[in-house]
């Protein structure tokens, strides 16, 4: 919405006195919301307010605590995972969130193929494109998330049948590629729990189920967590993605999301299914999987902050949310200057609002250097929008950061034309 000035008219223009509207465009903040996940699991039946149930589909949910799921989302399907993750979410200081869930009816074909199918037709990016009509219309109304999270990918019905493995990667790598599609969103994703048949192997299963797995729009945690139960008294062991996105939004909100969101405590937690030595942590760590660790007299902490990438400039999960979290920005607060002359006053307005969201990166210590010009770098200018580009439509403009690790630039290239916004990084995924 544009602003409206008042202008008296008795300024050097020449105008006769009276009264002039002068249309400014919207200043926007600096400030972006942070720490929001989406969670996506399975329900007996979805409801809707008032606790009717839902019969037209899928409906995210936004709830702002924990006391809210049942009476917003429902009941969740025997064995999920969902409502596990949704309140250790709370519990962790998580504040708001979004729910997918997902109901699926027992009509053809064995529970494993119907619960796999339901989360391919959320994640796939095929599908994500071409379903307009169904789940893209839901995902296209949830602009405020930044994190994913889907516990039910090990869910017992798809893990433990004859293709468990299988599946499980298959999807886990299916929600990866949906944040990379997306360009502004970071999976949370589950390891695979412990088998105490195996004793000794955790390690070596944590490295192989990490290089079936690529991008740097992920991370990979372990062990499972013993928590109280949903279903009154007793314990159970669930994936740990609720918990960790809960110390994600925690750390933004109390100092910022570009602190790594590790030596954090994980509340809620009685004990953790896999004690680690020291060397077993520097081999997990080395291959990019972040666990869970029990401490003697500092209780249970999250010890790791790597993301999934093979690149070593992708390497951490706080230097990749800085730059999804400009492209969030970017994204939520340019759309004013769409249609604009393509013009230097374009330009200088574009490196300006960059400029103060960077800067204040800077000022939050976000980034290395004594000064503005050893943190960032902000260009739009005639040399990166020559006549070509112009008559494209586009307008480019190149930033650098200075994350505090690495210590090096990152290039990044952000490019706006009428058919939305386009992303290069430098090295990829």
């Amino acid at each position: 919405m544009a602003n409206l000035g008042i202008d008296s008219g008795s300024d050097a223009r020449g105008l006769a006195p009276g009264v002039y509207i002068r249309e400014r465009g919207p200043t926007p903040g600096t400030e972006t919301a942070t720490g929001i996940p989406l969670f996506v699991g399975f329900v007996e039946s979805p409801t809707v307010a008032g606790g009717e149930s839902n019969e037209d589909g899928p409906k995210a949910e936004r709830l702002a605590s924990w006391e809210q799921f049942s009476h917003m989302v429902g009941h969740p399907r025997a064995g999920s995972f969902l409502g596990y993750a949704v309140r250790g979410f709370f519990e962790n200081g998580g504040r708001r969130c979004v729910v997918l869930p997902l109901s699926v009816p027992e009509k053809a074909g064995t529970a494993t193929e119907s619960l796999a199918r339901a989360l391919r037709r959320v994640f796939q990016p095929e599908m994500y494109r071409l379903d307009r009509k169904g789940l893209r219309g839901v995902l296209d109304d949830i602009d405020e998330v930044d994190l994913v999270c889907v516990p039910d990918i090990m869910i017992n019905d798809i893990r433990q049948s004859a293709q468990g493995r299988r599946t499980v990667l298959e999807l886990q790598q299916q929600v990866l590629d949906y944040c990379g599609d997306m360009g502004e969103r970071f999976a949370i994703l589950d390891g695979w729990p412990h088998d105490p048949a195996h004793a000794g192997g955790h390690v070596a299963g944590a490295r192989r189920h990490w290089q079936d797995l690529v991008s740097s729009d992920g991370a990979l945690y372990g062990p499972w967590m013993l928590v109280r139960s949903l279903h009154g008294s007793g314990t159970a062991w669930v994936p740990p993605c609720g918990h960790i996105a809960g110390v994600y939004a925690r750390t933004d909100a109390q100092v910022g999301f570009h602190k790594a969101p590790a030596n954090e405590v994980v509340d809620g937690v009685m004990d953790v299914q896999v004690e680690i030595t020291q060397q077993e942590q520097g081999q997990l760590n080395d291959v990019g999987v972040n666990y869970v660790v029990s401490f003697p007299r500092r209780g249970i902490r999250v010890w790791g902050a790597r993301t999934l990438s093979q690149h070593r400039k992708w390497r951490y999960v706080n230097v990749r949310r800085i730059f999804l979290t400009l492209v969030r920005w970017i994204k939520h607060h340019m759309d004013d200057v769409a249609f604009e002359e393509n013009a230097p006053a374009l330009w200088d307005q574009t490196r300006e609002r960059v400029t103060s969201f960077c800067y204040e990166l800077f000022k939050r210590g976000a980034l290395k250097g004594m000064t503005p010009e050893e943190g960032f770098f902000v260009k739009c200018d005639a040399e990166l929008n020559p006549l070509e580009e112009r008559e494209a439509g586009k307008v480019i403009c190149e930033i650098g950061l200075a994350p505090l690790a690495p210590a090096e630039f990152i290039m990044i290239q952000i490019t706006r034309s009428a058919a939305g916004t386009t992303v290069v990084t430098a090295g990829g995924a």
